[in-house]
């Protein structure tokens, strides 16, 4: 995702720091106009992180939701009042906690998978469904998501911290996704995309991606979709990913990622057109804006 951002900002003559894991394989593109801080240690990390909020006024924030991890340095730039180049802080919140979403997307009439805290789900009896998901409340992709029958899945609850997981019924489909990128105003479609996920020993892993696949749903309904989700959680804004399950009848919206996703990465996302354009009309508007 990195990579990818910062070759199509390139593109467009912008000068980029990062901070990146001393770890990591170099760039495999030219980074003359990229101003590099190696990261070794997390005390190297947070003494960066504050140099740069006092060195730079414009930010685009890529990390997980886990553990509040996105949320904090999203919270710690708008305390600073910075020009942030993603979701705000009550999207990204709301978004984190999977079992508020489904919450408010039910407010909003949004078709999305009944939820069940593990306590909740633990107090009933499931006869009607004989598989469950059972995920963390705060993950990113498949990590730690599992799928058990219904005596299975009691006795794995059981065992994890039952205040960070939510169980979902199993929905037999094809696991979609939509990239977007929105505004205050309008959301617009990057790219419907297939996720291929696999189960090896009851575990859930995404494995693959592939972009541009319109062919599986239509830019009309991924639209509508889009704008029912920006109308439903205030506060949406850049890089959007919107996982779905398309059923022979229904989509069902699982979840939001308030922030750039993997799928970014593909070449296919590049096929048409740079998928960064849209953030740098927004950087381009904030330049004419200070110089004025």
């Amino acid at each position: 995702m990195l990579a990818s951002i910062c070759q199509d900002l390139q593109a467009y003559d912008h000068h980029i720091a990062i901070m990146r894991d001393e770890r990591l394989p170099a760039l495999p593109f030219s980074t003359e106009r990229i101003t590099t801080y190696p990261i070794q240690t997390q005390k190297q990390f947070n003494q960066t992180w504050l140099q740069c909020q006092q060195r730079y006024d414009v930010f685009l924030i890529i990390a997980p939701e886990t553990d509040l991890i996105l949320f904090d340095l999203i919270q710690s730039l708008e305390q600073q009042s910075k020009t942030i180049l993603n979701c705000r802080t009550e999207a990204i919140l709301l978004c984190t906690d999977k079992y508020r979403t489904y919450q408010q997307f039910k407010a909003h009439q949004i078709k999305t998978p009944v939820t069940f805290t593990a306590d909740e789900w633990l107090y009933k009896d499931h006869h009607d469904h004989h598989q469950w998901v059972l995920k963390p409340m705060d993950g990113a992709g498949c990590e730690d998501t599992y799928v058990y029958n219904s005596i299975d899945a009691r006795h794995q609850l059981l065992t994890l911290n039952k205040d960070r997981f939510i169980v979902q019924p199993y929905i037999y489909g094809d696991s979609l996704s939509l990239s977007l990128f929105m505004t205050g105003e309008k959301s617009h479609l990057l790219s419907v995309n297939i996720q291929h996920v696999k189960k090896h020993q009851q575990q859930l892993h995404l494995d693959a991606f592939e972009a541009q696949r319109f062919d599986m749903l239509s830019i009309e309904k991924a639209q509508e979709i889009a704008e029912q989700i920006r109308m439903a959680i205030p506060g949406l804004w850049g890089f959007v990913g919107v996982d779905l399950i398309k059923t022979d009848n229904v989509i069902y919206v699982v979840e939001v990622n308030p922030r750039l996703t993997t799928t970014y990465a593909e070449p296919a996302m590049r096929s048409q057109t740079n998928p960064a354009r849209l953030l740098n009309t927004h950087i381009q508007a904030l330049n004419h804006d200070n110089t004025n």
